[in-house]
């Protein structure tokens, strides 16, 4: 049982803000230390001096402004569209990732327990949205340094390779940047890329997340190219980093999958136990030809050093030592004198395992004691770094689940499913920004129904048209897919369907869609006045500005409602909405798919005329937060709910005062 500790002393105030500083602007840690040169540029502060280290390209200033610029696109619910909308807490987004980002900032800030994406992949040819960041020649190469101002060349050696790779990290700088606050402390990112750009992509997620958080570069081994001119190729890689690896360390977290190939393994114990009785010797060494007879993507060579027989298993001979010096396992056993650091066990413990016979004693006494590790002991461990899984599965089920090819490239539902279970727990949540196909979601809801446990997920994907030239948007265009989105959509409906089946007691699967939208909001900056106007023409203005619509016209109510709440609470996308109608006053209640113990108060919208009678009518007490429309109260109504309310009275407004959106 972890306990805390009582400090000897304060805090060390340096460390303190050091470590904030590590939180907040991990790119000025790129090397593991403090740059200062690189934090003053950062803050726009800079002196514009080189730092001894860094990771750049052209167009990274515009990048960093990119990800701090605001968005005032909302979301906007499409309930129609959705499966089971009012009890569905999985969420699918339609749009442009970056927006998204930004809007979910609020609600799901700290909330994430793994990020999972799967970019476009950078052939150094064309990749989504490479209109948008696309550099002309002329701009890379004065950027660079290569060409003076007037077009002249200012090195007898140009290159132009990085203008393939600049626009893709201008692509993919800000919404790593963006994501990282959805991640809670103890939270990861996993992020799947091919060798084209995982040098670069290593650097970059080292200048958003830190280089300290790395944590492994997986390789996902697929079929072997059979045309490959130098090497067969054919593995693509998983980044891993963790949101603060000092924490998981303090915490002891440990990412545990289910070993593969188990079964094949105790079905042939057994059939060799049937075979040759008590010799056990025999025994053992056929099961170490089977071993060998295995292909090497086999899943149960992995564990061939499990290779001994006895009547209780399959066993290997493993270490008794302990990893750390403690001075109460420093003991001689039975004339065996203790390893460096002592036995792993106490003495009682030691005396259980050999009891049981479980120690394994060598003839020479200075020799080491070893202890059988049975396979049925230890089924789980941590996920490998390395590991085999044909890419063509993934395409042949996505084919089958659709009906027909359309989608190139699926991911493994089965391998996310492996990665989902070791690094994630019941409620977390799971968010993945390049969509797809859905994988991730389908991932979720198999891994769910596997170990009963009840993660969500949101996803985004952007409303990208099908590629014409390629076979896959061919046949999704003539199945009536206007978007890759809607194809996104229609795999998750098609997994819902499949995964519940004829299962009367099956959870019942759904997801809510929302859609980017343009704001339905009206907001101007302060009234300023102009040289020459007087006092009774700036009050006018200001009257006339405060008193207009800050609501679009014909806008939808209830999705104004949604983006106001979004915008300025901690509203998720699960929540539920009750509509309370007070004399032709509507209000709605917006309540936590979850309530938790802290949660305090109601939150309120109304964008009709709100009073204080309809105050009455809907019990409103000090706890509750409500927002209304500035045009559509009375200054009597504000003055008397101000004061009881304070913070939690918010006003929609055209123009801001004190209190507003």
């Amino acid at each position: 049982m972890n306990t805390g500790n009582v400090p000897g002393s304060t805090a060390d105030q340096h460390e303190e803000l050091m470590s904030q500083l590590r939180d907040l602007i991990p790119e000025a840690f790129q090397d593991g230390g403090l740059d200062a040169d690189s934090l003053l540029d950062i803050l726009g502060v800079g002196d514009q001096r080189k730092p001894s280290f860094t990771f750049s390209w052209p167009g990274i200033e515009d990048a960093r402004q990119e990800a701090r610029a605001a968005t005032t696109a909302t979301l906007a619910p499409d309930p129609e569209a959705s499966v089971n909308w009012d009890s569905a807490r999985d969420i699918l987004i339609e749009g442009d990732n970056l927006q998204v980002l930004k809007l979910l900032k609020s609600g799901y800030r700290s909330q994430a327990k793994l990020i999972y994406i799967d970019p476009p992949y950078n052939t150094g040819e064309t990749f989504t949205y490479n209109d948008d960041f696309a550099i002309p020649e002329s701009e890379y190469l004065t950027a660079t340094g290569q060409v003076d101002e007037q077009g002249n060349a200012t090195t007898s050696r140009i290159e132009n390779a990085g203008r393939k790779h600049a626009p893709w990290l201008s692509l993919m700088f800000p919404r790593l940047a963006v994501a990282r606050h959805l991640l809670r402390r103890d939270g990861v990112i996993l992020a799947s890329i091919d060798n084209n750009e995982v040098h670069h992509f290593r650097l970059l997620l080292d200048a958003v997340f830190g280089a300290d958080n790395f944590v492994d570069m997986m390789t996902w081994r697929g079929a072997r190219k059979g045309d490959g001119k130098l090497t067969a190729g054919g593995q693509d890689y998983i980044l891993v980093y963790a949101r603060d690896k000092a924490f998981l360390k303090t915490q002891d977290t440990r990412w545990r999958e289910d070993k593969t190939g188990l079964n094949e393994i105790y079905a042939k114990v057994e059939e060799l136990r049937a075979k040759h009785g008590a010799d056990y010797d025999a025994a053992t060494t056929d099961l170490r030809k089977w071993y060998k007879s295995l292909a090497d993507e086999a899943p149960s060579k992995a564990h061939d050093y499990y290779a001994q027989i006895d009547e209780k298993g399959v066993w290997f001979s493993d270490n008794i030592s302990s990893p750390n010096y403690r001075e109460n396992l420093i003991y001689d056993w039975k004339g065996y004198g203790p390893p460096a650091n002592g036995w792993r066990y106490e003495r009682s413990t030691m005396e259980r395992l050999d009891s049981e016979g479980r120690l394994i004693y060598p003839e020479d006494k200075t020799k080491r004691v070893q202890i059988k590790s049975y396979l049925h002991m230890r089924e789980q461990w941590a996920p490998s770094s390395v590991f085999y899984k044909d890419r063509r599965s993934a395409s042949k089920a996505l084919t089958k689940l659709m009906g027909t090819k359309v989608f190139d490239n699926p991911k493994n539902v089965d391998v996310l499913a492996r990665l989902i279970h070791s690094m994630t727990g019941d409620e977390d949540l799971v968010i993945d920004f390049f969509a797809g196909s859905g994988s991730t979601g389908h991932a979720v809801w198999e891994q769910n129904r596997t170990d009963s446990r009840t993660r969500n997920w949101v996803l985004v994907q952007l409303p990208e048209e099908p590629d014409e030239k390629e076979e896959s948007g061919k046949n999704a265009i003539k199945a009536g897919y206007k978007t890759i989105f809607e194809v996104t959509a229609e795999r998750l409906r098609r997994a819902a369907a499949e995964l519940q089946g004829d299962t009367l007691d099956a959870t019942d699967l759904g997801f809510r869609i929302f859609r980017t939208r343009p704001t339905n909001l009206i907001i101007q900056p302060r009234v300023v006045a102009s040289p020459g106007m007087t006092g009774d023409e700036y009050l006018q203005m200001s009257l006339t500005s405060v008193q207009a619509s800050p609501v679009i016209a014909n806008a939808n109510p209830l999705a104004v409602a949604w983006e106001v709440a979004l915008k300025s609470t901690a509203t998720k996308l699960d929540a539920k909405v009750a509509e309370h109608e007070l004399n032709g006053v509507i209000v709605y209640e917006f309540k936590p798919a979850v309530t938790s113990s802290d949660s305090q108060g109601r939150l309120l919208i109304s964008l009709d005329e709100f009073d204080l009678s309809t105050a009455d009518k809907i019990n409103l007490t000090d706890d509750d937060t409500l927002i209304l429309r500035g045009d559509k109260v009375s200054d009597a109504t504000t003055l008397t709910l101000a004061p009881r309310l304070q913070s939690k009275l918010v006003l929609l407004e055209r123009v801001p005062r004190e209190v507003s959106l």
